[in-house]
């Protein structure tokens, strides 16, 4: 009878925090026309700030601007009748993303296309260079192409930085004029 008890005390206490959640959940959640007023502010530009929408603008002219999408909501325009109303008063930069037709479509396929162009040369170029190691040229063709510049440059560099044994003995060794003391020494 017990565990009956303390398992029942367990399920309605859980049943009670699930409809608190959910009535939280569903006070915060804003009302139908709030979310699609802040989804336009999002695609309206400020005029007077460039590269900033009206939602993020604190310019007194956007706060009007977030006024009139409200207003015209409340109205029962649609979104696209707002961006129109907004488009005739301060023209087509007004709205934050290209349009999707004429001109402004290639706004829309050249960087995709571009990025494709460029993935496309990165796997030829790719592609070229492990079938010229696995063929083994990759050591012939630098030969060819410098190699024995390069080869010339590194024997001239080595010889520069190695000094022979005895110069070495004789730069640090005093000499005769020096006196017994050797370079350093006071007479």
């Amino acid at each position: 009878m017990k565990i009956v008890i303390i398992s029942l005390a367990a399920l309605l206490a859980s049943v009670a925090a699930f409809v608190g959640c959910a009535a939280v959940g569903a006070s915060r959640s804003a009302p139908e026309l709030e979310r699609r007023a802040h989804e336009l502010n999002k695609t309206i530009m400020c005029p007077l700030c460039p590269g900033e929408s009206i939602d993020q603008s604190q310019n007194p002219l956007s706060a009007q601007m977030r006024a009139i999408v409200a207003e015209k909501l409340a109205e029962g325009w649609s979104d696209d009748q707002i961006r129109e109303f907004f488009v005739e008063r301060y023209g087509q930069s007004v709205i934050l993303e290209p349009p999707r037709e004429g001109f402004g479509l290639t706004a829309w396929i050249v960087p995709p296309a571009a990025f494709a162009l460029a993935l496309a040369a990165l796997l030829i170029a790719l592609r070229r260079m492990s079938s010229s190691r696995a063929a083994g040229g990759g050591d012939d063709e630098q030969d060819d192409n410098g190699g024995a510049a390069r080869a010339g440059y590194l024997a001239r560099l080595r010889s520069a930085l190695e000094t022979p044994p005895d110069a070495d003995s004789r730069r640090d060794a005093p000499s005769a004029k020096d006196g017994a003391g050797g370079k350093d020494a006071v007479k």
